[in-house]
């Protein structure tokens, strides 16, 4: 799910600091307004948010985005490599950057993070975006995760990368070639294992991820046409504080592939 190397927002670098001793890269505009912070997914990096970051932050947000360990040019160090490990250093980095409270927004299993960051401290989250949300019940395509894992050849991953999209022009050589240079980085096939063999299902407090719907508002987008978490059933996540759409001929990555859409919605959302 790497993507490609152009910055998120044109003119202002992508930079690293260190947060709990590991080197992060992130990307921040910084406003007057609310902060968003915006975690991509497994095997992503920032570069996913590319055409939501500066639109999100027109209206004077603070808007953040950040490779998680192990994934694009962040520290390859994982520790236990578990959700509970992701959700501490995204809330260390908002410690880093100075943000108090923000409002989430994820990408499968960086959803699954969000959730598990609001369990643990629901007092620095505003409100939570789940975008193709892991841990809210939904079944992960096994076979998507284990072959992006061991994928080491164009050949290999190309079909790999088609599942995440339901218009394959957006399966670029580029895109491809991005991914597989990432894949091949040392130290990188271990810490996605590693990762990939963290349980979402349980939080800090004894439930179910999915349990922390609504205990902030809520907004899930989903792709109709997802092949790698697919939508739940018409209904099954509604309830008070969340709020649900699935987007028609969308796929997994779907703040791509209808990025004005879900631009639109989020910023709605945070609106209100």
């Amino acid at each position: 799910m790497e993507h490609s190397s152009e910055t998120v927002a044109p003119g202002v670098q992508p930079e690293f600091l260190d947060v709990g001793g590991r080197r992060i890269r992130h990307q921040i505009l910084r406003g007057e307004g609310d902060a968003v912070v915006l975690v991509h997914g497994f095997g992503g990096n920032l570069e996913n948010w590319r055409l939501n970051l500066v639109p999100l932050a027109a209206g004077g947000r603070t808007v953040a985005a950040l490779d998680l360990p192990g994934h694009g040019e962040s520290s390859r160090d994982i520790g236990s490599g578990s959700l509970g490990d992701l959700a501490m250093t995204v809330l260390g980095y908002m410690n880093a950057v100075g943000i108090d409270r923000a409002h989430l927004v994820g990408h499968s299993m960086g959803a699954a993070t969000c959730l598990d960051l609001t369990d643990r401290a629901v007092e620095r989250v505003r409100s939570l975006t789940l975008v193709g949300p892991a841990g809210t019940g939904q079944k992960i395509n096994a076979d998507f995760i284990h072959g992006f894992i061991t994928a080491g050849s164009r050949e290999q991953l190309e079909p790999l990368m088609r599942l995440l999209f339901a218009d394959p022009t957006f399966v670029t050589p580029q895109l491809i070639g991005d991914t597989l240079a990432y894949k091949r980085g040392e130290g990188v096939t271990t810490a996605l294992a590693t990762i990939a063999g963290s349980r979402y299902a349980g939080t800090r407090s004894g439930g179910a991820l999915r349990d922390v719907l609504g205990k902030v508002p809520t907004l899930v987008i989903w792709g109709a046409d997802d092949a790698v978490i697919p939508p739940p059933p018409a209904g099954d996540l509604v309830q008070p504080g969340v709020e649900v759409h699935v987007l028609a001929g969308r796929g997994h990555m779907v703040q791509i592939e209808a990025a004005t859409e879900v631009n639109r919605l989020i910023d709605e959302f945070l609106g209100r």
